[in-house]
């Protein structure tokens, strides 16, 4: 019988905390009454200890307090989003030197995973490591690459073949046949191939829409492939459409150290320090390499 009359005391006094509750004068939340509800006793002194350290200002921060900061608080689009980190913070061509087979593997892995696209020099490097499994890796990555690339290549010749005037196709052709060639994939009669066929394409662009970017990519691509005469032909003409670029005198130094006029390369030097105009850093570091203020030759 005692226990019914506590039960009904009980829920006297949670209905007495629910009423005085709604009127403001406890200040207790929605999971604190469920505390006072399935608690006797002590789940009503917490309710009164609450309401008094809040009353007293002693929580730290008061429920209306949290009401304010939450008003001031930005919109979710104005707040800045950190980038997520990648569990991998080892760069692959350090992972690659590093003495733990692990490390270097882990790394390898999760580019294969990642954007193996973005790593091609360095995969490529990576087939030279003495470390036979991230050999299989990288091999296995360039195999991969180099079909896509394939595939890719054939579809842009045969697009040129049928269709060479779609609008933004000669440029895209163009853009794709650079960064195959540098991708370091193809060596060889095929990097001969394709370095042919791309500046056939740069020869095209330049003749139907003269650009300076396209004369400095086909005059650095007759450089690599040691076609001199045609590089200064290609430059003449680029000096002669731009002729205060200052993209025209590390070429030009460069086709006569390359074609071996030594002489008239340290005249350029010296006439450009003589001429008094603006020297670009890359500029000078080219001038003091070939011809330091000591008047020593480079070794």
């Amino acid at each position: 019988m005692i226990y019914f009359f506590i039960l009904i005391f009980h829920i006297l006094i949670v209905m007495l905390v629910y009423v005085l509750t709604g009127l403001g004068y406890l200040k207790i939340d929605e999971p604190m009454f469920i505390l006072v509800g399935l608690i006797p006793l002590w789940g009503v002194i917490c309710a009164f200890l609450i309401t008094f350290l809040i009353n007293r200002g002693k929580t730290g921060v008061k429920n209306e307090d949290l009401e304010s900061l939450k008003g001031n608080i930005q919109g979710s689009s104005e707040l800045p989003i950190q980038a997520a980190e990648s569990d991998n913070i080892v760069p692959l061509e350090d992972a690659l030197i590093m003495n733990e087979a692990s490390v270097r593997r882990s790394v390898m892995m999760d580019v294969l995973m990642s954007d193996a696209h973005g790593y091609m020099p360095v995969i490529n490097q990576a087939r030279m490591n003495d470390d036979v499994e991230v050999v299989h890796y990288a091999t296995t990555a360039m195999v991969e690459l180099s079909k896509e690339y394939d595939l890719k290549l054939q579809e842009y010749s045969a697009e040129y073949a049928q269709n060479p005037g779609r609008e933004g196709l000669l440029d895209e052709y163009t853009d794709f046949l650079e960064q195959y060639i540098s991708s370091g994939m193809i060596q060889g009669q095929l990097l001969e191939i394709q370095r042919s066929t791309y500046e056939q394409m740069l020869i095209e662009k330049v003749t139907k829409n003269p650009n300076i970017d396209d004369y400095e990519r086909l005059v650095k691509s007759f450089f690599a492939s040691g076609q001199l005469t045609r590089a200064d032909a290609a430059l003449s003409a680029m000096e002669a459409r731009w002729p205060d670029d200052e993209r025209n005198w590390p070429l030009r130094f460069r086709y006569y150290v390359e074609s071996g006029a030594g002489d008239k390369a340290k005249e350029m030097i010296r006439s450009k320090k003589r001429s008094g105009e603006y020297i670009s850093r890359s500029m000078r570091q080219i001038m003091d390499f070939w011809e330091p203020e000591s008047g020593e030759a480079p070794a």
